[in-house]
């Protein structure tokens, strides 16, 4: 079983299941924008605004899981990293994975992953097909109005939310392999650029998508932290 899952990995990385959808940029940004204002509304349990603050970068994904006996994951997402008080221009990623087991159908999962240092960016400013590594395999990030007192606002590289029906919380990602979408990078900037061209500013045009992309990025950055403690979920009355 394991030698089968060690094989199937990068065969899907390198080539994705044709059910899995492959989006446009416009997609992307658009998806990604209607996540970060479901956040940008979240006034209970969610990603503390200290969390969204610190962070050097962000990547948002959403994985499809197809299935019968041989169960794969693909998916599409971007990536953006702050550069100073702004943010770049986003760069297209696709994820895989494989596992073995009986599911049938298919289901879609929204992840927001938050690049805390500056070795987990440097991980996604790669080119081709690559695999994540032991530093930056996803940790459960942190939720509640504002950190816990003596909670550290950063202990792991990597801080990974699923994001399902208006609530963000923290999940254990790990096991995928990544790639930077060229081709629709190419497509959507008109020139054919890796991911790090892209992310640190080399690009000749800035379509309206990113501007709207910025906007909603900015918007976030300017909200204070939610006040109040977050309830304690099992205080009976």
């Amino acid at each position: 079983m394991k030698f089968i899952q060690v094989l199937l990995v990068p065969l899907i990385v390198a080539a994705p299941l044709p059910a899995f959808a492959v989006s446009s940029m416009e997609e992307r940004i658009q998806k990604t924008i209607d996540v970060l204002e479901e956040y940008g509304k979240a006034q209970g349990d969610s990603i503390p605004r200290e969390v969204f603050h610190n962070s050097k970068g962000l990547v948002v994904m959403w994985i499809i899981k197809a299935g019968f006996i041989v169960a794969g994951e693909g998916g599409d997402g971007l990536v953006v990293i702050r550069k100073g008080k702004k943010w770049s221009h986003p760069t297209a990623i696709s994820a895989a994975g494989a596992g073995v087991g009986f599911q049938a159908g298919g289901s879609s999962q929204d992840y927001v992953l938050l690049l805390n240092t500056e070795g987990a960016v440097e991980q996604f400013m790669q080119k081709g097909n690559y695999t994540s590594s032991a530093e930056v395999e996803g940790t459960a990030g942190p939720t509640g109005r504002e950190l816990s007192a003596g909670v550290a606002t950063v202990n792991a590289p990597v801080y990974t939310y699923c994001f399902t029906k208006g609530l963000f919380g923290g999940v254990s990602l790990s096991g995928l392999g990544y790639a930077s979408a060229d081709d629709t990078n190419e497509n959507f900037y008109g020139e054919r650029l890796n991911p790090r061209e892209i992310l640190d500013g080399k690009v000749k045009k800035t379509p309206e998508a990113v501007k709207r992309l910025w906007k909603a990025l900015e918007e976030l950055d300017k909200k204070p932290k939610i006040e109040g403690k977050t309830p304690t979920k099992d205080k009976k009355n």
